[in-house]
């Protein structure tokens, strides 16, 4: 859990966006530019795992909260988009089932996650899936290596198909472990002192908010989903036996922001946006188990 976030029992987090610029295109038609300005909090729990024979069914619930600014709008059709805040709540449930086995003598890993995602409690938004399985190919006391494939059946993804590749190595020279679990990110990280590291890298998250609006350009219910990639450095204190505190920065890249309607998937989506890159901060705080 020390090297790997996503294992940790708890998280919850804030960050700060500076503005991007965005050029949208409604109807692959030029529509509207401005600036956009994100703040977001992220939390997430892992329950504890139930196990049994090679078998390990959990879940995951995360709360994404976020807040929106638009300003300086540009409408580039008749079609006014006006300059607004908007904050939303983003409610993710995830059950996870892997199952260790062995293939022609060689150790595989499979592993099923379906995740329900709303904007409240009462209903669900979007149901998504995905399977995977994993070769471990080398492990030692330092390294380790594996390979693997992720199906994704998610109208959100631009690819049904991602390669996942896990590589751990800890330099023994410098103390500098080198951390690559693609598709996700890539990170070098350093004990800099008892308890506390540094780390270095890139990584991938998405994110979905939702919306139920009736207007000459939003029509009932629709999802606005970015692809992000955060380039930066971070700070990472343990304390308190189990408790991480994290503080961090950088600049974050948008490599896909679209706006889904009912029955629209990545490739159709009507609306589309390029945006420019933007600083962020965040801090954190953590629970690496109970």
């Amino acid at each position: 859990a020390i090297r790997y976030p996503a294992l940790r029992q708890f998280g919850v987090s804030a960050s700060s966006f500076g503005y991007s610029d965005f050029d949208s295109k409604l109807d692959d038609k030029d529509f509207a530019n401005g600036k956009i300005k994100t703040e977001r909090i992220t939390t997430f729990f892992n329950s504890p795992a139930i196990q049994w024979s090679g078998n390990s069914l959990s879940a995951t619930v995360f709360y994404t909260y976020t807040a929106i600014e638009l300003k300086d709008i540009a409408n580039l059709t008749d079609s006014q988009l006006m300059p607004l805040t908007s904050d939303r709540n983003t409610i993710d449930v995830a059950v996870n089932y892997s199952r260790s086995d062995r293939i022609f003598n060689h150790p595989i890993i499979y592993s099923l996650v379906a995740r329900g995602i709303s904007d409240n409690l009462n209903s669900v938004k979007r149901f998504n899936f995905n399977g995977s399985f994993t070769l471990p190919i080398n492990k030692t006391e330092n390294s380790s290596f594996s390979v693997g494939l992720l199906v994704l059946i998610d109208p959100s993804s631009p690819i049904p198909l991602e390669p996942i590749i896990n590589y751990y190595h800890k330099f023994l020279s410098s103390g500098l472990e080198l951390i690559v679990d693609i598709p996700t990110g890539i990170n070098l990280k350093k004990e800099v002192a008892r308890n506390a590291w540094v780390i270095l890298g890139s990584n991938q998250s998405s994110f979905s908010t939702f919306y139920n609006r009736r207007n000459n350009l939003l029509d009932g219910k629709v999802s606005y989903n970015t692809i992000e990639l955060k380039s930066g450095a971070a700070f990472e204190y343990l304390f308190a036996k189990n408790i991480m505190l994290s503080v961090g920065g950088g600049i974050n890249n948008y490599f896909s922001s679209r706006l889904f309607k009912d029955g629209e998937h990545y490739s159709n989506a009507s609306f589309t946006s390029d945006n420019t890159s933007a600083g962020y901060v965040n801090a954190g705080i953590s629970l690496l188990s109970f």
